[in-house]
């Protein structure tokens, strides 16, 4: 952009929101199935239920727990994100129209 305006593709920047809501929904199953399987897993204590085992357990579920719930809240983050940019391609559009109609309407009267 070598004339320092800002120029908006719509249609692009409406299917960058779609690829995001998209990923986000990938995001959101892909924790839901993995992050179900590995929870299941280890709720079983596959490392043993002696003292090493339950030390083990006492340091893992809060980091198993911190990263699920990090997981979750990538995918509704996306989402918002998808969402937002949505949004600003049709105020921007909107406030096009709005400018475009006032000078429509200022300048029919000078005719």
């Amino acid at each position: 952009m070598n004339d320092a305006r800002l120029r908006l593709d719509a249609e692009e920047a409406l299917a960058g929101s779609h690829a995001l809501s998209a990923a986000a929904e990938d995001l959101g199953a892909r924790r839901n199935r993995a992050g179900a399987e590995i929870a299941a897993a280890s709720s079983a204590t596959p490392w043993g239920r002696d003292e090493y085992g339950q030390s083990f357990d006492k340091h893992y579920r809060p980091f198993e727990q911190q990263v699920l719930d990090a997981w979750q809240q990538l995918a509704a983050y996306l989402s918002g994100l998808s969402d937002a940019a949505a949004q600003s391609v049709r105020d921007n559009l909107e406030a096009d129209a709005d400018a475009a109609r006032r000078v429509h309407s200022a300048y029919r009267s000078r005719s």
